[in-house]
């Protein structure tokens, strides 16, 4: 990775750059396109979702779609929640979001023992979980794939370990740029020290620098995902049993239900179901997923033609009128039907889940002056984007944390909502665009213009309506702007390259912190001069006045990361938070709530707050298609 990547969490302050390519995203970052209708589900859990016991057929395969583009099934690469549906499904981790809740249990590991207040996790794994090549797991392979995260040029998620999780290590002294572009010698991490060990084949022993509140649910993230021992010659004395691009792309070896049978990179995605597999027996045979970049092919494909097991619906044909509630169950999640639907006259399963999500407008504060950005944040309307533009349910947003996890709790986030600087539950508020335009000299002979970017997936959905209203409306305060999109992958590459300006994207909980979402808002981690930063908002130069409480709220959250400092990372958040609003480097949009449809004859859990890409498909079955078999 890169600059701050290996740093001790204190010593990760004083850095120059973060680690962890993101979107928004998917936690891992996704596009936010309405589409969330791809049938997922794990199993291994006792929670009663309402569906997942009933009679199928599990020589079936379930019929499904990928969200977009990927060029990587590795876990420490992947950082979007496309990717991450798929590698949730090849790989298994120590512990799991099981059907995709915010609670963790038990998956690779069998047990847990803790000492030194929590700084010292002593795991003991499941024995015979095999890989998909037949070898057992072991300790010592999570030792290897631990520092493969730290270590390898392929890793993207280097914080995730040496910062955030904090396991113990040494550094180094490194010659880097910082964010002024300057030279400066900084500490990085040392190849080959870190705290983690295999007491014999079955103990693993992770030491951490100081407590981790979260540790149990980070590591259920996929990028901790176990891989054979010497897999991939991507780190130091490991010559590797493959090559990396096979690995990545063709061959990837994980411990998880299924197993990579073919990837086509711009038209499907196989998985086969393992018969080996350690915890819950898959319910069906394999899992087919068709890949489309837009929405109206996926809705020809799904809803018109019935060639997947659950319908889309781009933002011209949903109708919510046919949502027919029959009830909310113990997570708050208000369950029906949906139909009977014009397409194919069928009335699909449907429920709505409030994810850990936000979506917002970022900008690059290298090439968008303060000003604009602030008269983009007077324009931009939560109200009218919910109420005129986004099909779907959705909670407006106020803060870059979701109300559940917010620092300080759901009626701090309300309460600070009510003095959001923007606008609070209100229409655009052109005049004070124009003005803060005027005020930094700005006016009809001296406009400014910007790219607006997105997916092409967010564009044909309603992404094109939310360019349209904002270009007509910001062109009254002196500001052009121009839509580009793009496929899902390369969309993201344009922002790791650092070439946005203005651009939507979301953000989807790794795990339910606030610190996860806040470490987007750090602006070390957002320099894209880096290569894998965590956001893509270059949040420093003369564009960024607030940018200093940003790291010093950031210092707060990480000096007080203990189970018992609940406080203190309040206070940090809320420091972040402030600094997010002051110079309006995110605009936040909506807190996703996610729709789910199933044909009838699909059998399966209801996903949690961490969505669909937390999940595993083994608790999907499938029943009698009938005339669409």
């Amino acid at each position: 990775m890169t600059d701050t990547d290996n740093l001790s969490r204190r010593r990760f302050l004083q850095g120059t750059g973060a680690a962890a390519t993101a979107a928004a995203l998917a936690g891992c970052t996704g596009d936010g396109d309405g589409d969330d209708s791809e049938t997922t589900a794990p199993g291994d859990s006792d929670d009663d979702d309402g569906m997942g016991e009933g009679e199928v057929d599990t020589s079936k395969r379930v019929r499904s779609l990928n969200g977009g583009t990927m060029d990587t099934l590795d876990p420490i690469k992947a950082t979007d929640s496309t990717s991450g549906a798929n590698i949730q499904n090849i790989f298994d981790t120590l512990t799991n979001y099981p059907n995709g809740q915010t609670n963790v249990e038990n998956l690779l590991a069998k047990s847990l023992e803790t000492e030194d207040n929590g700084a010292v996790l002593t795991f003991t794994l499941k024995e015979g979980a095999l890989y998909s090549n037949g070898d057992e797991v072991t300790a010592q392979d999570f030792v290897y794939s631990f520092e493969r995260l730290a270590a390898s040029d392929n890793s993207r998620r280097k914080t995730f370990i040496l910062n955030s999780l904090g396991v113990a290590h040494e550094t180094m002294t490194d010659t880097r740029e910082n964010d002024d572009g300057e030279e400066e010698e900084v500490e990085v991490y040392k190849p080959g020290t870190l705290a983690v060990e295999a007491e014999d084949d079955y103990t693993l022993r992770i030491e951490l620098e100081e407590p981790f509140y979260g540790a149990t649910s980070l590591l259920a993230y996929t990028s901790f995902s176990a891989v054979p021992e010497g897999i991939v010659g991507d780190i130091d004395d490991y010559e590797g049993q493959m090559e990396y691009r096979k690995f990545a792309t063709e061959e990837p070896v994980g411990a998880g239900p299924y197993v990579l049978a073919s990837w086509e990179q711009s038209s499907e995605v196989k998985l086969d179901a393992r018969d080996d597999y350690h915890g819950k027996e898959p319910r069906n045979a394999g899992i087919d997923k068709a890949i489309f970049n837009e929405t109206n092919p996926r809705y020809t494909y799904a809803t018109v033609n019935v060639n997947a097991d659950s319908p889309v619906f781009p933002s011209a044909q949903y109708d919510p009128d046919l949502r027919n509630f029959e009830g909310t169950d113990d997570r708050g999640r208000r369950y029906g039907t949906y139909g009977p639907m014009e397409e194919n006259g069928m009335t699909a399963q449907y429920y709505e889940v409030a994810t850990l999500s936000t979506f917002y407008l970022g900008f690059n504060a290298l090439n968008v002056p303060k000003a604009v950005r602030k008269a983009v944040g007077y324009t931009f309307s939560q109200q009218q984007f919910v109420n005129e533009v986004y099909p779907r349910p959705a909670k407006q947003a106020y803060h870059f944390t979701p109300p559940s996890i917010f620092p300080g709790g759901p009626s701090e986030y309300t309460s600070r909502a009510k003095e959001y600087e923007y606008g609070y539950q209100t229409g655009p508020q052109l005049q004070k665009s124009i003005e803060v335009m005027e005020e930094a000299g700005y006016g009809p002979d001296n406009r400014f213009s910007m790219t607006f970017n997105m997916s092409s997936s967010t564009a044909s959905s309603w992404g094109s309506d939310l360019f349209t209203l904002l270009r007509d409306q910001l062109t009254e305060a002196y500001i052009d702007i121009e839509l580009q999109s793009a496929d899902w992958n390369a969309f993201l590459n344009t922002g790791r390259q650092g070439n946005f300006d203005m651009f939507f994207l979301g953000w989807i909980a790794d795990y339910p912190g606030a610190d996860n979402f806040l470490n987007l808002a750090y602006p070390p981690a957002t320099n894209t001069s880096k290569g894998e930063q965590v956001g893509y908002t270059n949040w420093r130069g003369d564009n960024a006045t607030a940018a200093q409480k940003a790291k010093d709220g950031w210092a707060k959250i990480q000096d007080n990361y203990g189970s018992g400092q609940k406080e203190g990372r309040a206070e940090g958040g809320q420091m972040m938070e402030e600094a997010i609003k002051e110079d309006a480097i995110y605009i936040p949009m909506i807190h996703q709530i996610a729709q789910f449809y199933d044909y009838p004859w699909v059998d399966s859990p209801r996903v949690g707050a961490m969505d669909s890409s937390r999940s595993k498909s083994n608790s999907i079955g499938i029943g009698d298609r009938g005339e669409y078999e």
